[in-house]
């Protein structure tokens, strides 16, 4: 029996929380069918502008999903990995961790790295902010900053 089998892990805002992060990796991995069922009917992306997609475009589960095959279009292979979180916050609704990326472009493999916060209600994912940078970029910020 998985969580969506399961009535008490449904009601379960932690579980939720820690679901939908797990399925949300998940699409952004290759799985984007899945966009159709964690994405509310109504949502919102927020990020870092100028961004060459208009966030309002973004407003649905179908868009949701054209949006995540567009992004991974633009490489070889982008793989997405997380190993600290995610923190569920279950008063809020809310699910954020740190994350990494390796991605291969043109035989080349550069990693990304950022932060992701994702709300949620009646276990659907209803708005998203991210964060991210190429992970020399950081490392060069962490290094600047040390004595």
């Amino acid at each position: 029996m998985n969580d969506n089998d399961n009535p008490s892990a449904r009601n379960d805002p932690y579980r939720t929380g820690l679901r939908l992060w797990a399925d949300w990796t998940a699409m952004w991995n290759g799985r984007t069918e899945l966009a159709l069922t964690l994405v509310a009917p109504r949502f919102a992306v927020h990020y870092p502008l100028p961004n060459p997609t208009d966030p309002a475009t973004v407003c649905d589960p179908e868009s949701v999903k054209q949006w995540v095959e567009g992004a991974r279009a633009k490489f070889e292979r982008i793989t997405f990995h997380y190993q600290a979180g995610p923190f569920v916050d279950t008063s809020a609704g809310v699910v954020a961790g740190p994350w990494s990326a390796e991605i291969i472009n043109a035989g080349k493999t550069s990693y990304v790295c950022g932060m992701d916060t994702v709300a949620f209600r009646n276990g659907k994912i209803t708005e998203y902010w991210t964060l991210s940078k190429e992970s020399e970029t950081v490392a060069a910020w962490t290094q600047a900053l040390l004595p």
